[in-house]
């Protein structure tokens, strides 16, 4: 392995490109071809950022980007867990067209994002841009899978779905649960170089930052897209005394070091802002700040989605309705709320668009007009999830969630989460489903289900989404993971 170190201080950015209409001027001759700066978090929750009304971590820089961006109340993913989240996000289609039905979990030395698929970076550097991935790839490990191999000009981070942020053991380390807590990295989750694995001694959410922003330094004189996919806030949960004494107050060990890792993303967020502004990129870059999916239960109250209910690996909106900004100052609003669903399959097609290419992808839509009130109308009329057996459509102020039943002991499930010994499942549904609807007008918490209530939607929703997955294909490897979770009374089971 060969040794790295941090390239430059931290500094601030965040930019991402958004896309115009086929019939306007493409937005590459309105305003020249923007930069794009996309941050994804790993397992941020809703209500985790300021700008959604959480109140125990400043995200100072976060809430900076929506006063002035455009900020999405209804923003979604396609999928509650990590890699067919992003699996959706880097093709534009929906990743049950393919197959990415539920987490690669171990089987990425194996399988990943189909090399058939054109990706968000294929796209954009056939339209001229340099492009760059840094952090959390999770879509196969193999070389014809890497990322370099997948449209991106240049990689550091991790091809896992996880790594170690620091030895736990070194001085100023803080690590929840202390028992056991990681110290060096495996082969498993190493580091990468591009292709070469690398010895990172420093705090890796710092490194990544550097590197964004030496990127940054490095491609300006050009068009570039640049990729920052933090770990950050996902487990474990691992933050120095630098972002930690942030938040001496906060008793719970787990909630002081999700805190101060969340710090650390907003930190990273300032960085990039700074150093855009500081070479005079602010005002054409599009940033585009999200999750990939809900905050995580299992990290015992340190994290929060707000109003909504359920965490990552749930079809409620906890799971799947993520903090989502976007910031142009050039082709967008400043200060604005967008409350229509949109979903991060959009980003393909807004990127195009802004980029000037004409490349599309079958579930993207361009969501500039929207976002600019040039189209009041609404991107999609129907949402679609699914991780079989179980699914989820969401249609205006509706949404309806069926899951698998399940005669399971939930008593006899492995951890206190109702997490099931790791094993091939099938994806049959014997018992048949429970039937979950609710009027997220009245009802952002899902608390209340109304399905009886309303059968004519239900079996509206059940036709649509038939329709929809009449298109999709089998999953293309079993779930593995899956957990039981009573609801109504029922013992319920998901699959991820």
């Amino acid at each position: 392995m060969k040794p790295t170190s941090l390239l430059a201080p931290l500094v601030f950015l965040a930019a991402l490109t958004t896309v115009g209409c086929s019939s306007a001027p493409p937005e590459a001759e309105r305003s020249g071809k923007p930069n794009i700066v996309v941050i994804l978090a790993d397992d941020l929750g809703y209500g985790d950022i300021g700008a959604n009304g959480g109140t125990v971590i400043e995200t100072h820089h976060i809430d900076e980007l929506a006063a002035q961006g455009v900020r999405l109340t209804d923003g979604y993913v396609s999928h509650p867990v990590c890699s067919p989240s992003r699996a959706g996000l880097y093709t534009g289609v929906y990743q049950q067209r393919f197959g990415f039905e539920y987490n690669v979990a171990g089987r990425d030395t194996k399988v990943g994002l189909p090399t058939d698929r054109v990706t968000i970076a294929n796209m954009l550097k056939d339209a001229g841009y340099a492009t760059g991935l840094i952090g959390k790839w999770h879509q196969g490990k193999q070389r014809r899978h890497h990322p370099m191999s997948r449209g991106f000009d240049e990689y550091y981070g991790m091809l896992a779905g996880g790594s170690t942020y620091i030895d736990s053991r070194l001085p100023g380390v803080e690590s929840w649960p202390e028992r056991n807590a990681p110290t060096v990295r495996g082969p498993g989750n190493a580091i990468f170089d591009g292709f070469e694995p690398v010895e990172v001694e420093e705090y890796i959410t710092d490194v990544f930052t550097a590197k964004g922003v030496d990127f940054i330094e490095r491609h300006k004189d050009e068009p570039f897209f640049l990729m920052m996919t933090p770990n950050t806030p996902h487990t474990p949960l691992q933050a120095t005394v630098e972002y930690t004494d942030r938040y001496k107050h906060v008793e719970a060990a787990n909630e002081r070091i999700y805190a101060g890792m969340v710090a650390s993303l907003d930190d990273m967020v300032g960085a990039l802002t700074a150093k855009l502004r500081e070479t005079g990129l602010e005002e054409n870059t599009l940033v585009v700040f999200f999750s990939d999916n809900g905050c995580a239960g299992y990290v015992n109250g340190a994290c929060s989605n707000g109003r909504l209910n359920g965490f990552k690996r749930y079809h409620w909106d906890g799971g799947i309705r993520i903090p989502f900004i976007f910031k142009w100052p050039a082709g967008l609003p400043q200060g604005e709320e967008y409350a229509q669903p949109a979903i991060s399959l959009d980003l393909f097609a807004t990127f195009a668009a802004a980029a000037g290419s004409e490349a599309g992808a079958q579930d993207s839509v361009n969501l500039l007009p929207y976002l600019r009130g040039e189209n009041a109308g609404a991107p999609h009329e129907f949402l679609f999830w699914r991780a079989k057996p179980n699914l989820a459509v969401r249609w205006g102020k509706w949404k309806m969630w069926k899951i698998e039943k399940s005669d399971r002991d939930l008593a006899n499930s492995s951890d206190s989460s109702g997490r099931l010994p790791q094993q091939d499942y099938s994806w049959d549904a014997p018992l048949g489903h429970l039937t979950l609807l609710y009027d997220l007008s009245r009802d952002i918490g899902e608390r209340t289900n109304v399905a009886a209530e309303h059968p004519d939607i239900v079996e509206k929703l059940e036709r649509e989404w038939a329709q929809w997955d009449a298109e999709m294909v089998d999953p293309a490897w079993p779930a593995q993971r899956s957990m039981l979770q009573a609801i109504e009374g029922q013992t319920v089971q998901l699959y991820f």
